[in-house]
């Protein structure tokens, strides 16, 4: 039994997690501290650390978190009173730059030589995109005008070629374009044998006919428009605007018919203005150009011999030839692409005969005969002999294409890019080789077809069309009439503008076939 006199001992203390126990005394707080530091020095290092890094961890977070903040109005006046306004010292003035010299960019710069293309190499930008059928849309108007280059819409696709040169075919076309607008009237159109007063230096040679003005000036606009100037935009606007005006006015009010019907080529003249008139409104949308195309498609219509195509005549006599009929036939596509009122008896009976003239055997197509050699307008016929050319079948293949007819599965369409492909362009003088006109059609079809048919096309293309270019003296950037079988007749005029035309196809088109 306890004794109850005797002193109980005190309640021990709690210090932390230790009990400490003093039987007899009551310690101070500084004593039991210390009796714990000494006991268990290491555990309040570790906590006070711990304490400190936390307290780091924190006055770091909470200095760098962003603090939103209750945004503060200030007004004015108070502004002014309460924040002093500093006046920011100016900078430095910069050294002073010598004065550069004038950029003139009135008139394109472009090399005198003619640069080597290695047309073969993959990274070669002309070589862009040419797989087989890839295009958008009835892309850029048919024919030989096409779509331009810097335009909108439809001609806004330049493919393979850069606007400003870089390459010896766009200088090639820069160099045509330029003697183009040198040799333009200045009442606006293409004087085919009196071209010559607008040289200065040394006076061109090459003179066409005299009645050759209305189509030597429909197919200069057409290089113009293919190289994407309309009448608003692009640095030829004015030459368009000049040459256009001319056409207008140069159109029968009753028939339609673009310039006069003196002579028997006088077809050509009208197809060829006519294409550039409704390629010209295509581009431009311009309501008096509608009206002056609309009635050039009119008279195309009513030129077309019943149930089948065209030649000379008018009114039609019933005689048709695939050459005439095959410019016809690219106005009604242009027109039709452009939204013009277009007779679909007229492209059904034109593709009719184109298909009449194809022999089966061959898959050549003739000129006015089933697989006849095409015409060829020169007196020596042995200087020009049939097997350098076959014009009449690239009309066809191209027309073909713009019909929506599939090369994959037509037969004649491969048929005449093989003959096409045994005739290619070479640029000799005395063998009969030199065909422009057969050039400019077969270079645009071969481009369609794609794939083998037009590398082996295009190489040859661009040596024999971009080495033969003139660079010299007033004739530079024209081409000579007088080795082509239509020299006589179109003169130099007509052979820049067809060889500036054919050198447009890298970015004229997109590919027709599915486009609609």
């Amino acid at each position: 039994m306890p004794d109850p006199k005797r002193r109980a001992s005190p309640e021990p203390l709690v210090v932390g997690t230790r009990d400490h126990t003093v039987y007899g005394q009551h310690m101070t707080f500084q004593e039991q501290l210390a009796d714990s530091l000494k006991s268990a020095p290491w555990y309040f290092i570790s906590l006070a650390a711990h304490i400190v890094a936390y307290l780091i961890l924190m006055n770091v977070s909470l200095g760098s978190a962003p603090v939103q903040e209750e945004p503060v109005v200030l007004q004015a006046d108070s502004l002014q009173d309460e924040v002093p306004i500093l006046e920011e010292e100016p900078p430095p003035p910069e050294p002073e730059k010598p004065p550069e010299e004038e950029v003139v960019v009135d008139e394109p710069v472009v090399s005198d030589e003619v640069e080597t293309v290695n047309v073969s190499d993959e990274n070669n930008p002309i070589n862009e995109s040419l797989g087989p059928f890839e295009g958008k849309g009835l892309n850029d108007v048919i024919g030989a005008g096409g779509g331009g280059g810097g335009g909108s819409g439809k001609y806004g696709k330049r493919r393979g070629v850069g606007k400003g040169g870089g390459t010896a075919q766009q200088k090639a076309v820069d160099l045509g374009l330029e003697w183009l607008k040198n040799h333009q009237s200045p009442d606006g159109y293409w004087d085919s044998d009196g071209f010559s007063q607008m040289c200065k230096l040394n006076k061109c040679d090459g003179p066409g006919g005299a009645l050759h003005d209305v189509g030597n000036t429909g197919v200069a606009l057409l290089a113009f428009l293919g190289a994407g100037n309309t009448l608003n935009t692009g640095r030829y606007k004015e030459v368009l605007k000049k040459g256009l005006k001319y056409l207008v006015e140069m159109q029968d009010p009753d028939d339609g018919c673009f310039g006069p019907k003196a002579h028997q080529h006088f077809m050509y003249n009208h197809a060829l203005a006519a294409l550039a008139m409704v390629e010209g409104f295509y581009l431009s949308r311009a309501p008096h150009l509608k009206n002056a195309a609309q009635k050039g498609v009119e008279f195309v219509q009513r030129a077309r011999n019943p149930y089948k195509a065209w030649r000379y005549a008018y009114p039609p006599d019933g005689d048709n030839d695939v050459s005439v009929s095959g410019w016809m036939l690219f106005v009604l596509f242009a027109a039709k692409d452009a939204g013009l009122q277009v007779e679909d008896a007229s492209i059904k009976d034109g593709m009719a005969f184109i298909d009449e003239m194809t022999d089966q055997a061959t898959w050549r197509t003739g000129y006015h005969e089933k697989g006849s050699p095409p015409a060829r307008e020169v007196e020596d016929m042995d200087k020009w002999p049939q097997d350098k050319s076959e014009s009449m079948t690239a009309v066809a293949l191209l027309v073909r294409f713009f019909d929506k007819q599939d090369p994959g599965t037509s037969e004649a369409m491969k048929g005449a890019a093989t003959l096409l492909g045994r005739c290619l362009p070479t640029w000799d003088t005395g063998a009969g080789t030199i065909d422009f006109y057969y050039w400019y059609y077969a270079s645009y079809a071969m481009y369609q077809m794609s794939g083998k048919y037009w590398k082996e096309w295009q190489d040859k293309m661009l040596d024999a069309v971009v080495r033969s270019q003139r660079t010299d003296g007033d004739e530079k950037g024209s081409w000579d009439p007088q080795v082509d079988p239509w020299g006589d007749a179109g003169g130099r005029v007509y052979s820049t503008a067809i060889n500036t035309l054919c050198l447009e196809v890298f970015y004229r088109y997109d590919k027709i076939f599915g486009a609609r």
